[in-house]
C-alpha cells in the first residue's frame, strides 16, 4: 500500500515546531570547529540557520559556547546533561521548546531541502519521532522529535546510554524510507554533512541542482 502523502505547499513556515541546530561535537577530526568552516560565502551554520529561519517561527542554537555563534540572531540553549552528546542536545532542545514538534539538525549538513522537512511533518500523526532513512541508514540528527519524548530522553541519559537509536527502539517511530525520499529531487543532499577536511573539500566542489 501507498505510504506516500500528498505534498505540502513549500512555501510558508511549519506549524507547531521548533528548529534545533545542535552545535556542541568536538570536531576532533577535523581539526578545528566545523561549524564555522565556510560554504557558498557564509559558516555552514549560518547557511543551516538561514533555511531554518524560512521553516520555522522559533530555532534554538544548543550549545555550550555561545560566544562563537553570537552572529546568529537566534535563542542559544546549552546541554542539561553535558557530556552525553547528540542525545544530550535533543534534551536540551526538547526541553527549550513551547511547541509539540522539533525538527533537529546538526552544525554540519548545510544542504537542508525543506520538501525533506515537510515530508516528515505530513506522516507525524500518531508518532513520537519521525526519522528519514538515507542511502547510509537512518538519519536521527535530521529528524522530528515530538516534545512527549522528553521524558525518555531523560531517562535513556539517566541510564548512562548516549545512542539515538536506543531511544528510538523505545518511543514511537515512523522511519520514512528512501522510495518515499525518492518523491523529491535532490533529497539525499540533506543527509550530506562533514566530519574530515577531504569530506569538506569535496562539500565545496560539489556540483549541487
Amino acid at each position: 500500500m501507498d505510504r506516500s502523502p500528498p505534498m505540502q505547499e513549500t512555501r510558508g513556515p511549519l506549524d507547531g515546531i521548533t528548529g534545533v541546530i545542535l552545535a556542541g561535537g568536538a570536531s576532533s577530526r577535523m581539526g578545528r570547529n566545523k561549524a564555522l568552516l565556510m560554504v557558498d560565502g557564509m559558516p555552514l551554520i549560518e547557511k543551516i540557520h538561514r533555511t531554518m529561519t524560512q521553516l520555522f517561527r522559533d530555532v534554538v542554537l544548543v550549545t555550550n559556547t555561545p560566544e562563537a555563534y553570537a552572529f546568529l540572531p537566534c535563542r542559544t540553549v546549552a546541554d542539561i546533561y553535558p557530556g552525553f552528546g547528540s542525545i544530550a542536545g535533543l534534551h536540551a532542545g526538547l526541553a527549550a521548546s513551547s511547541e509539540e514538534w522539533i525538527f533537529v539538525t546538526a552544525c554540519d549538513a548545510p544542504f537542508i531541502n525543506p520538501d525533506v522537512i515537510r515530508l516528515l511533518s505530513a506522516v507525524s500523526a500518531g508518532y513520537d519521532a519521525v526519522v528519514p532513512i538515507s542511502e547510509g541508514g537512518k538519519e536521527p540528527l535530521h529528524a522530528l522529535y515530538g516534545r512527549r519524548c522528553l521524558a525518555e530522553v531523560e531517562q535513556v541519559i539517566r541510564q548512562g546510554d548516549r545512542q539515538l537509536l536506543i531511544l528510538l527502539d523505545r518511543v514511537k517511530t515512523r522511519y520514512v524510507t528512501p522510495e518515499e525520499l525518492a518523491s523529491i529531487p535532490g533529497a539525499e543532499l540533506s543527509f550530506c554533512n562533514v566530519n574530515t577536511p577531504d569530506e569538506y573539500a569535496a562539500m565545496v566542489g560539489m556540483r549541487r541542482p
